[in-house]
């Protein structure tokens, strides 16, 4: 095995997605441990954050799924493993896996994949489209869910499938970065009063992240009990669309003081820090859900959907609840419940939560477990 590995990574974007985050950390790593790291992408406003952007950071049309562009992507994939001494291209989405799958082929270069997601498997085209990432030397499961998926819904059977649960910067992700003066801004600008619980739902507008349920709940929780409740939601919010319709239903509810919408922020610690409890309400599962493992490194009470990976993040009733999917009643329950029996302010329960993120889901870990299949896989 040489010493010194090489890896270019193939990405439609550099987003906000955690698949973004995830391939992020590994190229700043293996720069860290002297190995060479390049990512070839499209674009995205997250490629400031890989060490020596101008030169490890590569532009493509590889976000495209045009079968004349994936031809073309075959051509500079194959020209950069020959120009950067490339031995493992390691795809995290499908389009690119196409045709990183075929320039490894060509190159006899060992080729890694990245399962991300559940993705859409409602027919045979799409199964056989989706099944390129089981195609590769090694494929890599985000989560346990992921890694059942893969085992039941597929019939071709990866040659050697891994899993490295996802993980966090726990150092980032850490109370002790809570600037007060900061919380208090927040305070100021969203009128939020000390007796105020404020119920935070990071995450991108867009329908399956279930908004509309959190909406519901919150109308249920008001008719119940007299507890003031604020809600932000914090996230792109490009999807004008649904963001309307969001408004028009918090108006016909009549709780329009209840909810605010703060868009994007690079400041997620703060958002953190000001909430009481933090919220995943995703419609669809969570592949992994990056949003129940800041939270509690944070040392916050999460409510999350009974399904995905939130089932494997949250221990359920120590760190955080899970609520049945889609049931806005059950959320308003267990919402209730947790500020009555002061889950969200419970020391025991903080604890318990950054405890949790730091033994298993730690960004670290799952670098050195991801570079320990790099090793292995160019034996």
């Amino acid at each position: 095995m040489q010493s010194k590995i090489c890896v270019l990574q193939v990405i439609p974007n550099l987003d906000v997605s955690g698949a973004s985050q995830g391939c992020i950390d590994i190229a700043n790593f293996l720069s860290q441990q002297n190995h060479e790291s390049y990512i070839l992408t499209y674009s995205g406003d997250k490629i400031f954050e890989v060490n020596d952007y101008k030169n490890k950071v590569i532009n493509a049309s590889v976000h495209s799924k045009n079968p004349i562009i994936i031809i073309f992507n075959i051509l500079k994939i194959i020209n950069l493993i020959k120009k950067l001494n490339i031995n493992i291209v390691h795809a995290r989405s499908r389009a690119p896996a196409w045709s990183s799958y075929l320039a490894c082929k060509i190159t006899g270069t060992k080729f890694i994949t990245t399962f991300h997601g559940t993705y859409n498997y409602n027919n045979s085209l799409k199964k056989f489209y989706n099944s390129i990432m089981l195609r590769s030397d090694c494929t890599i499961a985000i989560s346990r869910f992921i890694e059942d998926q893969i085992r039941s819904k597929y019939s071709i059977k990866p040659k050697n499938l891994q899993l490295i649960q996802r993980g966090i910067d726990v150092n980032y992700f850490n109370a002790q970065n809570i600037k007060h003066e900061k919380i208090n801004e927040l305070k100021k600008k969203y009128n939020f009063s000390e007796d105020t619980i404020k119920i935070l739902l990071p995450g991108r507008l867009t329908k399956w992240k279930g908004q509309l349920i959190l909406i519901k709940a919150i109308k249920e929780i008001i008719k119940k009990t007299k507890i003031k409740i604020s809600v932000i939601f914090v996230g792109q919010d490009d999807n004008l669309d649904l963001k309307n319709k969001l408004i028009y239903q918090i108006k016909k509810l009549k709780i329009n003081n209840t909810f605010h919408f703060a868009g994007v922020s690079n400041d997620m610690v703060s958002f953190y820090g000001l909430s009481d409890i933090v919220v995943s309400t995703s419609t669809d599962p969570e592949a992994f859900g990056r949003i129940a493992v800041e939270a509690q490194s944070m040392g916050k009470f999460v409510i999350a959907s009974n399904h995905g990976g939130s089932t494997e993040t949250i221990i359920n009733e120590k760190t955080g609840y899970l609520y049945s999917p889609q049931d806005h009643i059950d959320l308003a329950d267990k919402i209730i419940q947790s500020i009555k029996q002061k889950k969200y302010c419970s020391s025991s329960v903080s604890i318990a939560g950054i405890n949790n993120v730091r033994k298993n889901y730690t960004v670290l870990e799952m670098c050195k477990k991801t570079l320990d299949v790099y090793k292995k896989i160019i034996l």
